[in-house]
């Protein structure tokens, strides 16, 4: 079964954690995008999404898992992708990240232990030192991964949030019903 082989590369400890996951929270640049920011010679924006990254939404968001954005960056194209996808949430600009994380959990009733957040550099850390499963794509910085539970096999942009989605909704029992 594909599910075994998913939760195969996984330790009990982080299938346990995974299972607990009511909400994914994403930072964006080096996350959902591999980090590169591209300007024209008008000065517009554009980046790099992955597709798997975003067809895993719209089953996090039927399993009943909320799901949104936390970044440092404001971006209209991240407007856009974040309305495409139908995100719960999209905070952008935000300088102080782990204030707005606990302004989140407490507007949804969560726990800190309810929550995954993926990230990939320092100023996710205050995040990921008290999330319920906190991850990082394969080419963070070695002290962004050494403070999480997870180093996902995806670089950022190539799938990070796919690998983070299938360990959550495989712990909860629900990734083998959507392959079906």
């Amino acid at each position: 079964m594909p599910v075994k082989e998913v939760l195969a590369k996984y330790t009990k400890e982080q299938i346990k954690k995974a299972a607990q996951i009511k909400a994914i929270f994403f930072d964006v640049d080096g996350v959902l995008t591999d980090g590169k920011i591209i300007y024209d010679d008008t000065g517009s924006e554009s980046k790099e999404f992955n597709v798997k990254d975003g067809y895993i939404i719209s089953h996090l968001k039927k399993a009943g898992i909320l799901v949104g954005i936390i970044t440092g960056r404001e971006s209209k194209v991240v407007s856009n992708r974040a309305a495409e996808l139908k995100l719960d949430f999209c905070h952008q600009g935000i300088m102080d990240k782990f204030s707005v994380f606990e302004k989140l959990i407490q507007f949804h009733k969560l726990k800190k232990k309810e929550v995954a957040y993926i990230g990939d550099d320092i100023n996710d850390l205050q995040i990921l030192d008290v999330c319920g499963l906190a991850a990082c794509p394969a080419d963070a910085r070695d002290y962004i991964k050494s403070r999480v539970d997870v180093v996902t096999e995806s670089k950022g942009g190539q799938g990070v949030a796919r690998d983070i989605s299938d360990l959550v909704l495989a712990a909860k029992g629900v990734l083998e019903k959507i392959i079906r």
